[in-house]
Protein backbone atom coordinates (compact mmCIF):
# COMPACT_ATOMS: atom_id res chain seq x y z
CA UNK A 1 0.00 0.00 0.00
CA UNK A 2 1.16 3.51 -0.73
CA UNK A 3 2.32 5.87 2.00
CA UNK A 4 -0.42 8.29 1.03
CA UNK A 5 -3.12 5.67 1.48
CA UNK A 6 -1.62 4.59 4.82
CA UNK A 7 -1.60 8.20 5.99
CA UNK A 8 -5.33 8.67 5.34
CA UNK A 9 -6.28 5.25 6.69
CA UNK A 10 -4.49 6.10 9.94
CA UNK A 11 -6.15 9.51 10.03
CA UNK A 12 -9.60 7.96 9.56
CA UNK A 13 -9.03 5.42 12.31
CA UNK A 14 -7.71 7.88 14.89
CA UNK A 15 -10.86 9.97 14.95
CA UNK A 16 -11.24 13.70 14.93
CA UNK A 17 -9.18 16.08 17.02
CA UNK A 18 -11.02 19.35 17.36
CA UNK A 19 -9.07 22.54 16.95
CA UNK A 20 -10.70 25.33 18.97
CA UNK A 21 -10.13 28.97 19.80
CA UNK A 22 -11.71 31.12 22.49
CA UNK A 23 -13.03 34.54 21.58
CA UNK A 24 -14.78 37.21 23.66
CA UNK A 25 -18.40 37.71 22.63
CA UNK A 26 -21.12 39.58 24.49
CA UNK A 27 -19.08 39.69 27.71
CA UNK A 28 -18.51 35.91 27.65
CA UNK A 29 -15.76 33.61 26.43
CA UNK A 30 -16.99 31.48 23.51
CA UNK A 31 -15.13 28.39 22.35
CA UNK A 32 -15.27 28.10 18.57
CA UNK A 33 -14.36 24.83 16.87
CA UNK A 34 -12.81 24.68 13.41
CA UNK A 35 -15.40 23.28 11.04
CA UNK A 36 -14.54 20.48 8.66
CA UNK A 37 -15.12 20.75 4.94
CA UNK A 38 -18.13 18.43 5.27
CA UNK A 39 -19.62 20.62 8.03
CA UNK A 40 -19.20 23.76 5.92
CA UNK A 41 -20.84 22.01 2.97
CA UNK A 42 -23.66 20.80 5.23
CA UNK A 43 -24.14 24.36 6.51
CA UNK A 44 -24.82 25.56 2.99
CA UNK A 45 -27.18 22.63 2.37
CA UNK A 46 -29.15 23.48 5.53
CA UNK A 47 -29.38 27.18 4.67
CA UNK A 48 -30.90 26.74 1.20
CA UNK A 49 -34.01 24.95 0.01
CA UNK A 50 -34.10 22.34 -2.77
CA UNK A 51 -34.37 25.07 -5.42
CA UNK A 52 -31.24 26.84 -4.17
CA UNK A 53 -33.16 29.70 -2.59
CA UNK A 54 -32.04 30.91 0.84
CA UNK A 55 -34.27 30.03 3.76
CA UNK A 56 -35.87 33.11 5.25
CA UNK A 57 -35.23 32.49 8.94
CA UNK A 58 -31.46 31.79 8.89
CA UNK A 59 -28.41 31.68 6.64
CA UNK A 60 -25.27 29.54 6.28
CA UNK A 61 -23.31 31.69 8.77
CA UNK A 62 -25.97 31.07 11.43
CA UNK A 63 -25.65 27.32 10.79
CA UNK A 64 -21.84 27.51 10.96
CA UNK A 65 -21.96 29.42 14.26
CA UNK A 66 -24.21 26.77 15.80
CA UNK A 67 -22.08 23.89 14.50
CA UNK A 68 -18.83 25.53 15.65
CA UNK A 69 -20.06 26.24 19.19
CA UNK A 70 -22.49 23.41 19.98
CA UNK A 71 -19.75 21.44 21.77
CA UNK A 72 -20.25 23.79 24.74
CA UNK A 73 -23.56 25.57 24.21
CA UNK A 74 -26.98 23.88 24.13
CA UNK A 75 -28.57 25.45 21.06
CA UNK A 76 -31.34 22.80 21.24
CA UNK A 77 -32.56 23.93 24.66
CA UNK A 78 -36.38 24.02 24.42
CA UNK A 79 -36.68 27.00 26.81
CA UNK A 80 -34.14 28.97 24.80
CA UNK A 81 -35.94 28.26 21.52
CA UNK A 82 -39.27 29.22 23.10
CA UNK A 83 -37.88 32.40 24.71
CA UNK A 84 -36.62 33.66 21.34
CA UNK A 85 -39.65 32.32 19.43
CA UNK A 86 -37.54 30.05 17.21
CA UNK A 87 -38.47 26.80 15.54
CA UNK A 88 -34.90 25.88 14.59
CA UNK A 89 -31.67 26.30 16.58
CA UNK A 90 -30.15 27.90 13.49
CA UNK A 91 -32.43 30.92 13.93
CA UNK A 92 -30.87 31.74 17.31
CA UNK A 93 -27.44 33.33 16.60
CA UNK A 94 -28.65 36.68 15.21
CA UNK A 95 -31.29 36.85 17.94
CA UNK A 96 -28.98 35.98 20.84
CA UNK A 97 -26.27 38.35 19.64
CA UNK A 98 -28.31 41.41 18.79
CA UNK A 99 -25.13 43.50 18.86
CA UNK A 100 -23.81 43.28 15.28
CA UNK A 101 -20.21 43.38 16.55
CA UNK A 102 -20.71 40.23 18.65
CA UNK A 103 -22.37 38.38 15.77
CA UNK A 104 -19.59 39.60 13.49
CA UNK A 105 -16.87 38.24 15.79
CA UNK A 106 -18.44 34.77 15.77
CA UNK A 107 -19.00 34.98 12.04
CA UNK A 108 -15.37 35.92 11.46
CA UNK A 109 -14.18 33.13 13.74
CA UNK A 110 -16.13 30.42 11.89
CA UNK A 111 -15.39 31.80 8.40
CA UNK A 112 -11.73 32.63 8.90
CA UNK A 113 -10.77 30.29 11.71
CA UNK A 114 -7.03 30.22 10.99
CA UNK A 115 -6.77 33.99 10.49
CA UNK A 116 -8.67 34.58 13.74
CA UNK A 117 -6.48 32.07 15.57
CA UNK A 118 -3.30 33.71 14.21
CA UNK A 119 -4.59 37.17 15.21
CA UNK A 120 -5.36 35.97 18.76
CA UNK A 121 -1.85 34.49 19.06
CA UNK A 122 -0.33 37.71 17.76
CA UNK A 123 -2.32 39.75 20.30
CA UNK A 124 -1.26 37.41 23.11
CA UNK A 125 2.44 37.70 22.11
CA UNK A 126 2.19 41.50 21.95
CA UNK A 127 0.55 41.60 25.37
CA UNK A 128 3.21 39.28 26.82
CA UNK A 129 6.00 41.39 25.32
CA UNK A 130 4.50 44.60 26.79
CA UNK A 131 4.13 42.93 30.19
CA UNK A 132 7.75 41.74 30.09
CA UNK A 133 8.95 45.26 29.21
CA UNK A 134 6.96 46.76 32.07
CA UNK A 135 8.30 44.16 34.52
CA UNK A 136 11.90 44.42 33.33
Amino acid sequence: MSDKLQKYLAKGKEGRKDDTITIPVDGEEWSVRRLTTIEVRRSYELAYDDNGNPKESYNEIDVMIVKATEHEFDWNNAELLKAFKCISKFELPPRLFDNPADYSELSKAVNKFQETKDELLKQAKNLLSKTEKQAG
